[in-house]
Parts: C-alpha cells; sequence; structure tokens
C-alpha cells in the first residue's frame, strides 16, 4: 500500500505527531507512507501587482490571490495521482475540492483540533463530507465530524516510544518544565503567578521553557528560570530534564479539541503532570494516576509542592504515565489499527 501524507509542514506539530512518525512503522511492515507539504502564501492583504491588475481587468484583488495559490498546488495535486491512499492532516487550502475529487482517490481527513474555528466550519465541514473516512483525535472531535460523516474512526495523538523515554538520570534541582509552540504561551500566561508564587517559596526550584523563544511574561529570576530552543532531536534530552511536566489550558470550545500532545510527551519519559483538567487532559487523569489536576491558583500550587514532597507518589505518577503511554498512546498501538482503516477504503 502506497499512501501520500498531505501535512502542513516537516516541522508542524501536529504533522509530525499525526503523520510523520509512522513512516518507519509503515516501512517496517511492507508498506509506504510519504509525507509531502504544501505551504500556501500567507492571508495577508493581497500583494500589489494584484491590486494593479484589478484596475486593468477589473479582476477582484482576492481572487487574484486566491487563483495564484490553487496553481501552486497543482504539482502536488498532480502527485496524489501515484497513491492508493491521501491521508491528509488539517485544511491545506481551503478551494481546491473539485480537482481533488477528479482524481477519484480515497482520503482520510486527519484532525487534532477544533479547527472549523480558525479555518471555517463550512469549509473543513465540507472537506469532511467529501472524505472516504475521518480520523478524530478525541470523541469532542469526532462528534462535530460525525455531523457530516458517518465514516469516522478517534485516532488519538500518539507518541514514538522508542524516541520519547525515560533517562532515569533526574535533574538537580526540582525543575517545573513546559514544552510547546508560541501559539500556546497565552495558557502558560494564566498560571505565571502560582508559578512565581512556588519558585519565590522555593528557591532551590527551576522553572524550564522549551520552545522557539521564552515569552515576554515571565518574570522570573535568572537563576531560576531555563530555556532551551527547540530542536526535534532533543525533544527526549530536554524533557528528561525536567522533574514533572505542566499543560495549563483555559476551558473553551478551541481547548476541549486538543488532544493532549504534551501531557503525553511528559508521561512517555516519566514525568509525572499537572493540567487543567479540560478535555482529553481530564481523560487521561481518569484513565491511571499520573499526576494532579488543578483549576485555581492555589490547587497548582499545592501540586507542585506534593510532587516535590511525596516521593512515593511521584514515582507511581511516573511509571503509570510511562506505562498508560505504551498501552494505550503509542505508534505502535496505533499503527495496526490505521492499516487496517486504509485497507478498508482501499476495497471500498
Amino acid at each position: 500500500m502506497k499512501v501520500l501524507g498531505l501535512i502542513s509542514s516537516l516541522s508542524d506539530p501536529a504533522s509530525r505527531a499525526r503523520i510523520i512518525q509512522y513512516t518507519d512503522r509503515f516501512t517496517a511492515t511492507g508498506h509506504t507512507l510519504i509525507p509531502r507539504f504544501f505551504t500556501p502564501l500567507k492571508d495577508a492583504d493581497p500583494a500589489s501587482w494584484a491590486h494593479y491588475l484589478k484596475k486593468i481587468t477589473g479582476i477582484n484583488e482576492w481572487r487574484s490571490s486566491d487563483f495564484l495559490k490553487m496553481m501552486g498546488r497543482i504539482p502536488l495535486l498532480l502527485e496524489q495521482s501515484g497513491f492508493d491512499i491521501i491521508w491528509q492532516n488539517r485544511l491545506l487550502q481551503s478551494h481546491h475540492f473539485f480537482w481533488e475529487t477528479k482524481l477519484r482517490k480515497p482520503v482520510v481527513f486527519d484532525f487534532d483540533d477544533a479547527i472549523w474555528m480558525t479555518e471555517g466550519k463550512k469549509q473543513v465541514s465540507r472537506k469532511i463530507e467529501m472524505s472516504a473516512m475521518i480520523f478524530a483525535g478525541n470523541e469532542y472531535l469526532a462528534e462535530f465530524a460525525s455531523s457530516y460523516n458517518k465514516n469516522v474512526v478517534i485516532v488519538p495523538t500518539t507518541i514514538d516510544t522508542e524516541k520519547l523515554f525515560p533517562l532515569n538520570q533526574p535533574p538537580e534541582k526540582f525543575t517545573i518544565g513546559w514544552i510547546g509552540t508560541e501559539t500556546n504561551f497565552e495558557y502558560l500566561k494564566t498560571i505565571y503567578q502560582p508559578l512565581k508564587i512556588f519558585l519565590s517559596a522555593n528557591k532551590e526550584t527551576r522553572l524550564m521553557i522549551v520552545s522557539s523563544h521564552l515569552p515576554d511574561f515571565l518574570k522570573i529570576d535568572n537563576g531560576q528560570m531555563i530555556f532551551k530552543q527547540w530542536e526535534a532531536e532533543k525533544e527526549n534530552q530536554y524533557i528528561n530534564q525536567f522533574s514533572i511536566g505542566i499543560m495549563p489550558l483555559t476551558d473553551t470550545e478551541w481547548t476541549r479539541g486538543k488532544c493532549s500532545y504534551k501531557m503525553l510527551q511528559y508521561m512517555a519519559c516519566g514525568k509525572p503532570v499537572v493540567a487543567s483538567p479540560v478535555g482529553v487532559n481530564n481523560k487521561l487523569f481518569r484513565e491511571a494516576e499520573i499526576g494532579i489536576p488543578a483549576k485555581t491558583g492555589d490547587e497548582w500550587i499545592r501540586a507542585f509542592t506534593r510532587l516535590k514532597s511525596d516521593s512515593v507518589f511521584f514515582k507511581t505518577c511516573a511509571e503509570n504515565g510511562r506505562a498508560l503511554v505504551e498501552k494505550d498512546y503509542s505508534i505502535d498501538t496505533y499503527h495496526p489499527l490505521i492499516l487496517s482503516y486504509f485497507k478498508r477504503i482501499s476495497r471500498q
């Protein structure tokens, strides 16, 4: 079986976690998964030439811009004809459905966020309707997709446990860790005060941030702050420098669609977690004793304090988290299921 994985980019977290990391498993089982990405022009104001063209021809400047994006999509669109199945992560471009239907290749549409809020409900629902199968990252997303397509299965975001694993080298000082992109800084900001209070009261502890840059709002004593520039190859090394991992969230329609990738990364490395009990986060807390859910500032501080002081509880959470990922959230668990889904639709 030859599968084309359509993704946003090689470094995008959703692209890496949902599709790219399965490449070696496909090869090992005699199949082919080839990731390809298409990056359209940014949805900024049309270029000056588009405005000039409008003066001459009367063609709307936005239509010219959309046409240019569509033309840029053609090479990759033509390449799709050489594959048995198209596995697409999220929308790559809103308006190219007509051409895709002419290829007559089954499309598995894969999404792990409430993307209808950012990419348009009409566009997302249309793509779901036209796809042969839907991979939804959790129950919340599956419920949305089921309104437009009856062939919906839940495929959670998973971890390659051969790449993320405990190094069993605990940090010298108790270290609260967070890994993520700049777009998620807003959630980290919601617990800035409890973080600051805990660190101020425990001078021997540290906060470690792994991202593209350090958030401006984090005004923490330099002796207690560690920043690491994110690199895919160093994720395991960096997360293993944490004592515990944190995943704060607000409770919104958007966050209920998240698939708890941060939590799963921490758990795979044997790190207890403190997280907001929202969506899949709450589901993970119900499945095993992996850490402590926290809502209020006081709850965050108490969670940090207990995990710092209770070594027995800490060890239990660390072991349970790793075990849960290995059993229910690893690529080795879901790779055979994904292959079975692909074989099912290829026979239709």
